[in-house]
């Protein structure tokens, strides 16, 4: 088996940068005369397994249910918002942070949900 080879930190720069410019894995491992599988871990660092105590397990659990609650909860306050009698009845300014708060919440959601798929989307 042979020595490891050290890449400097600009060689590695320079490597990611024509990756993410769109350059395939097999065009940057010829250009930069490093292997695919050295290209593949810098962009796809992989975590290290972790084991999980029983209190681990049991307080993941706890916080999963509490979060669906949670959003069962927010969807039910979502149904009252949209009725129009009772939005009527809301002062602008109840109104207005009510519109705040809603937004923000949805759109920390979507960024959850976007942090989630480009964790798990495939590669090449």
């Amino acid at each position: 088996m042979g020595v490891k080879r050290q890449y400097s930190d600009t060689e590695k720069a320079a490597a990611m940068a024509a990756l993410m410019a769109g350059q395939s894995l097999d065009a940057v491992a010829r250009e930069y005369q490093i292997p695919k599988s050295t290209l593949d871990s810098w962009r796809n660092p992989r975590r290290p397994k972790r084991f999980e105590t029983q209190k681990e397990i049991e307080i993941g659990d706890l916080l999963i249910d509490y979060l669906r609650a949670n959003l069962r909860a927010l969807k039910a306050q979502a149904e009252v918002f949209t009725n129009p009698d009772w939005l009527a009845q809301q002062g602008a300014h109840e109104a207005a942070v009510l519109h705040g708060v809603m937004t923000d919440k949805a759109v920390r959601l979507i960024e959850a949900f976007s942090a989630h798929d480009s964790d798990t989307a495939p590669t090449d």
